[in-house]
């Protein structure tokens, strides 16, 4: 059986409140509460105590202050609208579509027009609501030119190629967005643009601002037109253009730079993991912990969900595995081998390393790291290569 909805009905106009209960009086799936505005307010949520799930409003063609108010305020505060009431009226037209309104209905209205009209709200409510929010992990690296950008992006590859789910790879390298070119992709719009279209983005128009790889993953980075400034960007709302990618996308994975400012510490506060990248040096070391210090101690992050990456590893390093879990205090850290030339190969070509040649270390290691993250254990690998593991431990 279908779950009723809660539907506020509201209109500054007695008989048409009347209508529009005879049109719902015998349907059981909508929990209907009818209101007569006359309160001196122009917002017909005022004073709404119980917020329902659905507001059906039938404006007045000679006031339309209510669709006004609707019209100004955040989508995101409100149920979704529908909008009925008399034909011809374009400002009507003009502030339901600013309002956001699932559907305008013209009277004289029929009866199963209108249900039909609430019954598609009510799927797309029941669609949100069996939907599973998406995770977002970010690749930072302990120093430039650590191959973060790579990982991130074989990474977000291999999330759609490999484990077939849905994945954007979100670009803060504001000024070089090197990720577009690693796919071989040329942006139109991005993230400057969806950041400053944020009041008007909805899962259609989102697409937009997103560049698509023939995978199947999805890109947004900036589009180099003028220098961008970190500090020009406000944080908060690029935590709500996150909160809304992770409702279309299980995943999302954030290539950020490896300064810490405020974009930078909202990504690592939404972040499910935090994928710290370094090579075998004294000083990546050095600035591995300097970083694990202020995620865990200036931004708060539990240490459990940061995790180390040595990449390029090669065991004749003169900074071994070991001296790099002693000087971090971290009894996993996770490698990813150096092949060196198929890594430029894929780089210069702009194919991700999972289509240039999955057979490799390198590509198993990614593999192995990408299923680790989503907690999934993949079958354990035939040979020598096979019995060495990806998690070295004390």
């Amino acid at each position: 059986m279908t779950a009723q909805i809660k539907v506020l009905v509201a209109s500054r106009s007695q008989p048409a409140l009347k209508a529009l209960e005879a049109c719902l009086r015998d349907r059981p799936e909508f929990a209907c509460t009818f209101r007569l505005i006359n309160n001196g307010h122009t917002d017909p949520l005022h004073g709404v105590t119980r917020m329902p799930d659905v507001l059906l409003l039938r404006f007045d063609p000679e006031h339309l202050a209510e669709l006004a108010t609707l019209a100004q305020q955040d989508r995101a505060g409100r149920p979704p609208l529908v909008v009925v009431g008399p034909p011809a009226n374009a400002e009507a037209m003009r502030l339901a579509i600013r309002s956001g309104a699932k559907d305008f209905l013209v009277e004289p209205l029929q009866p199963e027009e209108l249900v039909a009209a609430l019954a598609r709200v009510q799927s797309e409510l029941r669609r949100d609501t069996e939907r599973v929010a998406g995770v977002v992990d970010v690749v930072v690296g302990a120093a430039g030119g650590v191959g973060t950008s790579f990982i991130a992006c074989n990474l977000a590859h291999l999330t759609v190629a490999a484990a077939e789910r849905s994945c954007l790879l979100l670009d803060l390298d504001l000024n070089y967005a090197p990720l577009a070119h690693f796919l071989d992709l040329t942006p139109e719009r991005g993230l400057i643009e969806a950041l400053e279209a944020l009041e008007t983005l909805d899962e259609h128009a989102l697409q937009g601002y997103v560049s698509k790889h023939r995978s199947g993953l999805h890109v947004m980075c900036t589009v180099p037109r003028s220098v961008v400034l970190s500090r020009d960007l406000q944080a908060e709302r690029l935590a709500r253009l996150l909160e809304m990618l992770t409702t279309q996308y299980q995943h999302v994975i954030v290539d950020s730079p490896h300064q810490v400012d405020a974009l930078n510490a909202t990504v690592f506060g939404m972040a499910r993991s935090v994928l710290l990248v370094l090579e075998q040096s004294v000083l990546h070391v050095k600035n591995s912990a300097r970083l694990l210090s202020i995620l865990t101690r200036e931004l708060a992050l539990p240490q459990e969900r940061i995790r180390v990456i040595v990449n390029r590893y090669s065991k004749r390093s003169a900074v071994t595995l070991e001296d790099v879990q002693r000087a971090l205090g971290l009894a996993n850290v996770v490698t990813v081998p150096n092949y060196f030339e198929l890594s430029l190969d894929s780089i210069d070509t702009g194919m991700p390393l999972f289509d240039v040649d999955k057979d490799t270390a390198l590509v198993r290691s990614l593999r192995d790291l990408q299923a680790h993250l989503n907690g999934v254990t993949r079958p354990a690998r035939a040979g020598l290569l096979g019995r060495l593991p990806l998690f070295a431990r004390r």
